[in-house]
């Protein structure tokens, strides 16, 4: 039997016997990735990555099987999202990703899952295959993205180029997978939503909101989906 045949038999078997159990299921997920040639980011200041340590979540392939509790971590400069191998290696999944999410907090009370998923039409220079952030989830959606990009600038009197990574974020609010591009203050926001703009008006007066605080702009949103 040739090795082609022998992996491909050999991650079938494996794929099924990850709804079996948790041991199983790492396994699958480790057959069903490859090793990935180490990114060379140690001369860039600052980092590559959403968490700069392996984070537990999960995984949900493009034809739906979900992994769950695997160690994971996300290139914001390659848009990648990484898993870790029960031998401590590096791999990415051999079938595409639509949606995954990180587990952050301390403890059970702190505990909260980012979540990103791909798919939406972009507006911008954003690839077709982009993750962004699910904020709000729900009829009308609030997303965020997150990318880097390395930046090489030659300082005064330097003969040495310095690089760093350098972020870019922006806001986005999806209705049936239609991106509407804002800006994070009132007035944007109100435009994008202008059906229920008085309303909203009201809200973010009352409640002395800053729209430019994540947390804010997130009650914004709720407030708009559960409005009638």
């Amino acid at each position: 039997m040739n090795s082609v045949l022998y992996r491909i038999i050999l991650a079938a078997t494996l794929g099924f016997a990850a709804v079996t159990g948790a041991s199983a299921q790492f396994a699958a997920v480790d057959i069903m990735g490859h090793p990935i040639q180490t990114k060379s980011y140690t001369d860039v200041k600052g980092s590559a990555y959403l968490y700069d340590t392996w984070m537990k979540g999960s995984a949900t392939t493009a034809n739906g099987i979900t992994y769950d509790g695997v160690e994971l971590m996300y290139d914001q400069v390659s848009d990648e999202l990484l898993f870790r191998s029960e031998n401590g290696e590096a791999k990415t999944f051999f079938q595409p990703i639509s949606e995954f999410s990180i587990r952050v907090g301390k403890d059970e009370v702190t505990l909260k899952n980012h979540v990103f998923r791909k798919g939406f039409t972009p507006v911008d220079a954003a690839s077709p295959h982009a993750f962004y952030q699910v904020l709000v989830d729900g009829d009308t959606q609030l997303l965020k993205r997150t990318s880097k990009k390395i930046f090489e600038e030659l300082p005064y009197g330097s003969a040495t180029k310095v690089k760093t990574f350098q972020e870019d974020t922006h806001y986005y609010i999806a209705q049936k997978d239609k991106l509407t591009k804002i800006k994070t203050d009132k007035r944007a926001v109100l435009k994008a939503l202008n059906d229920k703009e008085a309303a909203l008006e009201t809200y973010i007066k009352a409640n002395r909101l800053n729209l430019k605080n994540d947390e804010d702009l997130i009650k914004v949103i709720d407030f708009y989906n559960a409005a009638e």
